[in-house]
């Protein structure tokens, strides 16, 4: 840990041990990070014995279904009037691995006018000041590994137990690839193994994710690898795009395309990769890259986006041809970064 959030946890186990009741957000289309660490906070604070309810935006994908609490969280989209009269009533919203308010949209226009005292809790850089008490640290590998650091510099680890631990686990384990990147500091594998002290089964929560697809899913992905994916060797960059109508032939659920941006750093030479995904009214993309390449500063100034050094997200309002031609022209500005990208 590089930074000292003393002040912080003290500041936020206040407002907790004070609240009557508690509603905890991930962010729009959680990931493994996203709702593991918001689950986790759940079954801690019920641990504690505080009344604490969680609202995803919309849902996530099923191989993260099993996670402890799974059953009690509320679908924003399709309980639109009962999480708006749960939001009226909160005295503490706690924010889950999210950097800025539209990240929760069409949540946000419920949540940004609300008077009550808010938390946040995230690894993802330059956070929006949205929140009464920010822990926020971009040198940990998840918002998962923060929670951790959180419960243990807030005295809360009588709390702490096997499905607590189980949610952490998931969200780091997600948001390394199974340990594949953003997972070299000693602190991570320090998190990992208190977690195991608590009885969680590594073995079965990796499966649980990453052999648990569907069979359309899987054609899906060989769909893309054989006949999506494009390499340009000459800029060290490959990508894949995929329409709506594609994704209607694979009978697309939420979190089926979750990796898939990956596959074209496995070709030799190449340092930057992207996933374009075609919405009813946008451009979906995933940025991610190797070495020093900045794929959150390309994303940021040129998709409207932003993330991590090797990892970012972003949008486009252009058709997905357009997308594609202006992500193109633009590779040549950045040839010299990403031929010199370890």
């Amino acid at each position: 840990m590089n930074k000292d959030f003393t002040v912080q946890y003290k500041e936020a186990w206040e407002l907790i041990s004070t609240s009557a009741h508690i509603v905890i957000i991930p962010h729009h289309n959680p990931d493994g990070d996203a709702i593991g660490s918001a689950l986790a906070v759940y079954n801690l604070l019920i641990n504690a014995g505080k009344n604490v309810e969680v609202v995803s935006p919309n849902h996530y994908p099923d191989f993260l279904k099993w996670l402890p609490g799974n059953g009690q969280v509320i679908i924003y989209e399709e309980n639109r009037e009962a999480v708006a009269a749960s939001l009226q009533q909160a005295d503490l919203l706690i924010f889950t691995d999210f950097n800025c308010m539209d990240r929760i949209d069409p949540l946000s226009k419920i949540v940004e006018p609300l008077s009550c005292k808010k938390i946040l809790i995230d690894h993802h850089p330059e956070p929006e000041q949205f929140a009464d008490v920010i822990i926020s640290d971009t040198s940990v590998c998840s918002t998962a590994e923060l929670v951790l650091h959180f419960i243990e510099g807030s005295g809360l680890k009588a709390f702490l137990n096997k499905e607590v631990a189980s949610c952490l686990l998931t969200g780091i384990m997600t948001d390394t690839g199974s340990f594949s990147f953003n997972s070299s500091n000693p602190e991570t594998f320090m998190a990992v193994a208190e977690l195991l002290k608590y009885g969680v089964d590594k073995d079965s929560i990796f499966s649980s994710i990453y052999n648990n697809y569907s069979e359309d899913r899987m054609n899906l992905l060989g769909f893309c690898l054989h006949n999506k994916m494009t390499i340009l060797p000459e800029f060290r960059t490959g990508f894949i795009a995929i329409t709506q109508e594609e994704l209607d032939r694979f009978n697309f659920e939420p979190g089926d395309t979750e990796g898939f941006v990956n596959y074209p750093l496995s070709v030799r030479g190449v340092a930057f990769a992207a996933l374009f995904i075609e919405r009813d009214d946008y451009i979906k993309i995933s940025f991610r890259s190797k070495g020093s390449f900045p794929a959150n500063q390309f994303s940021g100034k040129h998709f409207n986006g932003g993330g991590h050094l090797n990892a970012a997200g972003g949008n486009s309002e252009l058709t997905m041809k357009e997308t594609l031609i202006k992500f193109q022209q633009l590779l040549p500005r950045y040839k010299e970064g990403l031929i010199k990208s370890n």
